[in-house]
Parts: structure tokens; C-alpha cells; sequence
């Protein structure tokens, strides 16, 4: 009797620019020798991974994003207006600015379906991910967006891998809701912003968690109405997030809050960050794989087990 193979799936999650630490944790997984069977991700965390699953080599993975975030096109987007300069100006200048821009991204929103066109928000994603099925990846592969109708999370793990990762990539209010199967979606993170039980869903026995999100800050100025409705709604996203995370078997976080969510261009630092995260992380990751691989032998995965007990 053939024994079941043990699978080590990855969770890439949400977060903007601040995603591409999450190159780095893969080059290190990769070079360490560690099993990367089954991807899953959202949001960013889906377009590196839906990446890395159709290339199957972190290092070109690399050189893509390091091209393209430095490429004329990928900076006559909106993501240049964007981005902050908190480090570079005194705090009132900056929160001016801070405040007209926020100001004008409203009002963008208000008026049309999204602030980045959905032309330009096509033309990023097709320049990074091949134009190839699903089926056709090296390395099993999901992506996760939600339904804007049911609210249900979505895994997509079949069809057009630019339309997987565009569904879950498309941050409310900033980049274009997108049709998939007769179902309007958006961004995965709404629900599952580092998708550890998807993975363990697509047949992972051990997952790796790869978390970029920001943590909730101190309360400030609960004073007013919007802020207070701001605030709850990061509580409940962080509540999620920690949920997910705790299930994972080793959560990898690389430190990159202190860098804006629309840096692209700051790439080279990000996917250090990730590099620096994962290399810390990698004894405890081998020394869990040995003792996982045995316990799946013996018929204790504790993957087919918060599989079945979440779906």
C-alpha cells in the first residue's frame, strides 16, 4: 500500500505593497530545502502566490515584481499618488496632505466604480500573471475572494489565473468588483485575510502562514462617529485575522508596518523583511515537519481534521 504523501501548503496574507515580504519567505522555504505543495492566498497574498505557482521558482518570482514595480507603466498608476511619505515630511505637512488625498479618493469613490480604473488594475495583474489555467500550475494553487451578493468566502481553484487573482485582489472601493462564474467579487481579506483554513481545505497536513497585516493600533480620537466606526471595523478584521493565524502550525510575520500599504516601490526592502522573517523561523518549521510526517503516518493529520471540522 502506497503511504499518503505529506503536503506542506502555504497561506499568504493580505495587506498591499507590505505582500511582497511574502517573495522573501517563499525564496527561504525554497532554499532551505522545505516542501511548497499547495499555495492558497489572498488578496497580494494571492497574486505572489498565483506567481509562484505557475513559475514554481521564487527567485524569478523575484525578478517579475523587481521589474515591474520599477517599469514606466506600474508608475503611471494611482498607486503613486497614494503613497505616503510619512518618513520624510513633519507630521503636519503630512497630515494635510494626508488629508486632501483622502479627500479626493472619496470623492473618486462616490463617483465612479472604483478609484484605480478598472483598465489600469487589469493591465498590473495581466503584466505579472501569465495568461494560463489553474489546472496548468506546477503547485496547487487557490485563490480566495468573497461574494459581494451571499458574503461567502470564495476559493477559487479552477479557471483563469489572472481572473482568480484579479477577483481577490479587488480592495473595495479601490479597484473594480470582477465577475467569476456568475458571481460578483472582491477582495478575499474581507473575510479571510491570511487563509489558513483554505489551505488546510485544498489538502494541506501542515501550514505555513505568511501574516503582513497591520496590527491594531492604540485608539485615537474616539471622540467622532466615522473614527469609532473605523475602529470597530479593524477590531473585527484583527479578530479574524488572529483566528486564522492561531489555527496555522507556524505563523511567519515579517516586519513591514512601519511601510506605507502602497510602496511598491520600496520592494527590495519588503521581500528582505519576508527573507529575515522566514530564515528566523526555519529550525522550528523543520523540527514540526518531522514530528507532522510521522503523526500522518500513524493516521493523526491534523489538517484532515480542521478540514472536516470547518467544512
Amino acid at each position: 500500500m502506497t503511504e499518503p504523501r505529506f503536503r506542506v501548503g502555504v497561506a499568504l496574507g493580505g495587506g498591499a505593497a507590505r505582500g511582497l515580504a511574502h517573495i522573501g519567505v517563499l525564496r527561504v522555504l525554497q532554499d532551505q530545502g522545505i516542501p511548497i505543495d499547495i499555495v492558497v492566498g489572498t488578496s497580494i497574498g494571492a497574486l505572489v502566490g498565483g506567481v509562484f505557482a505557475q513559475i514554481g521558482d521564487a527567485r524569478k518570482v523575484e525578478e517579475r515584481f523587481r521589474r515591474f514595480v520599477h517599469s514606466r507603466d506600474f508608475r503611471k498608476t494611482e498607486f503613486e499618488f497614494l503613497r505616503g511619505t510619512r518618513r520624510e515630511e513633519p507630521k503636519l505637512a503630512y497630515s494635510v496632505r494626508d488629508m486632501i488625498r483622502r479627500g479626493v479618493f472619496y470623492s473618486f469613490s462616490m463617483g465612479r466604480p472604483s478609484f484605480v480604473s478598472r483598465e489600469d488594475f487589469l493591465h498590473n495583474v495581466y503584466s505579472l500573471v501569465d495568461d494560463v489555467a489553474i489546472e496548468q500550475c506546477g503547485v496547487k494553487y487557490a485563490a480566495v475572494a468573497v461574494d459581494i451578493e451571499t458574503g461567502d468566502s470564495v476559493p477559487i481553484t479552477s479557471g483563469s489565473l489572472r481572473q482568480a487573482v484579479c477577483a481577490s485582489s479587488a480592495i473595495p472601493g479601490l479597484m473594480p468588483p470582477i465577475e467569476v462564474g456568475g458571481r460578483t467579487l472582491i477582495d478575499g481579506g474581507c473575510v479571510s485575510k491570511v487563509p489558513v483554513i483554505e489551505t488546510f481545505r485544498l489538502g494541506a497536513d501542515m501550514v505555513i502562514a505568511s501574516d503582513i497585516s497591520q496590527e491594531l493600533e492604540d485608539a485615537k480620537d474616539l471622540d467622532r462617529g466615522l473614527n469609532v466606526l473605523v475602529r470597530s471595523n479593524a477590531i473585527r478584521a484583527d479578530a479574524l485575522r488572529n483566528f486564522q493565524c492561531r489555527l496555522a502550525d507556524i505563523v511567519v510575520r515579517p516586519r513591514v508596518q512601519h511601510i506605507h500599504w502602497a510602496d511598491f516601490v520600496g520592494a527590495e526592502s519588503l521581500i528582505e523583511e519576508g527573507a529575515r522573517a522566514a530564515a528566523a523561523r526555519v529550525q522550528d518549521i523543520q523540527s514540526l515537519m518531522d514530528r507532522s510526517r510521522w503523526r500522518a503516518r500513524l493516521g493523526f493529520s491534523r489538517g484532515k481534521r480542521l478540514a472536516k471540522a470547518f467544512f
